[in-house]
């Protein structure tokens, strides 16, 4: 055989060995190893199901917004906070408890009737009418309600609180109270709203003997608050009635009276101030921020008006009296202003009542203060006669006759002095319904 045809013959196996190249010595290693582990599923690649030269051509698509729905959805929000703003603009404003307000309605009593009357109009309305006799209206510090007194024939009294425009009247003393006026048998707040309207405190007795009640706002319940003795005159201590102030007697200043605070929650009675001896005392009333109380003392053996003003601060320091010209002879019954920077209170030139005068005096004692032209009689009348009116503007008060008889109600203008009937027909004591500015 020629060598031509032999490298015909072996050309294709040398070129077949030359193509599968040399076979590595680790190549067994690797088999080994692969050949454990599972192989990955054919349908996990998408070009074994899916021709991807259509993948490839397929356009990038960006989520669209679902606009329909979320204009839908912002629609209802937008009527929800709508319906929720006029809901909120439909609900009455309340003032703050203490502090200047703006003037709202007078409450007063008329023919057994309560009713309310525009001040600046005017023009009254009957809130309670009935058979029935009603006297006393007194509003709460927020002006949305109204306690007054039903009186029966057995002269004891069922209390009612109300709406200010007489709604929803509930009976808070279902067991008729006999009521306790103050300490010199005059007019007094026989009752009165806490700071936050929630309960009434009163001024009852029991067999003679004068004592605090309070009754829940709501008619759900009365308790006796007791406070170891004769307590007179109680009022809750702004601005958040932690304290019930009274006037009573301990037995440690002999027949003569002093003023003390009962914690409501604990019970616990404290002394503020006794009288001095040969001196008595009563009208104790909390200024607007329950900081100070302002009484009336006299000389317990004279046989004529002795009366002077004191104020002093809660805690019984810095008792002071205040000032007054050296021709008058007497002074008694201060309002404070709702400002607590002012008192109202009335000025006697003689020993009895032929001469008063109503006089508008700082709080602090800086000066005599400026007495007001009155053209008529001041008199007897004590205690809760006369009230300012929310914003300090105005006084309303009921004057009495020179028998002491409640006459028409008035007004005065503490800058102006000038004094004015009210356009209403009422004897009453005076209420001023707050209202927000």
């Amino acid at each position: 055989m020629t060598t031509e045809r032999r490298l015909e013959r072996d050309l294709p196996s040398i070129l077949g060995e030359l193509a599968m190249g040399p076979y590595p010595d680790y190549i067994d290693d690797v088999l080994a190893t692969t050949a454990q582990r599972r192989q990955r599923p054919a349908w996990t690649y998408p070009e074994r199901w899916l021709p991807m030269f259509e993948v490839a051509r397929q356009p990038v698509l960006t989520p669209s917004l679902p606009w329909r729905q979320i204009g839908v959805l912002t629609l209802i929000a937008l009527t929800l906070v709508a319906a929720l703003a006029a809901f909120v603009g439909s609900q009455p404003r309340l003032p703050e408890p203490f502090g200047h307000a703006a003037n709202g309605l007078v409450a007063y009593e008329a023919g057994g009737d309560i009713y309310t009357a525009d001040p600046s109009t005017g023009v009254a309305t009957a809130i309670v009418s009935g058979p029935e006799t009603d006297s006393g209206p007194n509003f709460s510090r927020d002006g949305s309600h109204i306690v007054f007194a039903r009186m029966l024939d057995t002269g004891r009294a069922q209390l009612y609180v109300a709406r200010s425009n007489g709604r929803d009247l509930t009976l808070v003393t279902p067991e008729p109270l006999p009521l306790t006026p103050s300490l010199g048998g005059e007019a007094w707040e026989k009752y009165e709203f806490s700071p936050d309207g929630r309960s009434v405190l009163i001024a009852t007795s029991k067999l003679g003997f004068p004592t605090i009640s309070i009754a829940q706002s709501d008619g759900s319940g009365v308790r006796g608050f007791d406070v170891g003795m004769a307590a007179y005159e109680p009022s809750f201590r702004p601005p958040d009635g932690e304290e019930i102030l009274f006037v009573g007697n301990d037995g440690f200043g002999g027949g003569a009276h002093a003023i003390f605070a009962a914690n409501t929650s604990t019970g616990v009675v404290r002394l503020i101030v006794r009288s001095a001896a040969g001196f008595d005392l009563a009208g104790a009333r909390w200024s607007p921020d329950g900081s100070l109380i302002n009484y009336t003392t006299w000389d317990a053996n004279a046989d004529s008006l002795t009366s002077r003003t004191h104020v002093i601060s809660a805690d019984g320091t810095g008792d002071r009296e205040l000032r007054m010209p050296e021709e008058a002879v007497w002074q008694a019954d201060a309002e404070w202003s709702n400002d607590g920077t002012r008192l109202f209170l009335r000025r006697g030139y003689t020993k009895d009542f032929e001469d008063v005068r109503p006089v508008v005096i700082p709080a602090d004692g800086t000066s005599v203060g400026v007495e007001i032209r009155y053209p008529g009689e001041m008199n007897a009348a004590c205690c809760s006669a006369w009230e300012w009116s929310p914003d300090d503007s105005a006084i309303l008060g009921t004057p009495t006759d020179v028998l002491g008889r409640p006459m028409q109600q008035v007004t005065i203008d503490p800058r102006t002095g000038v004094t004015r009937p009210t356009a209403w027909s009422s004897t009453s004591e005076p209420t001023w319904q707050r209202v927000a500015p």
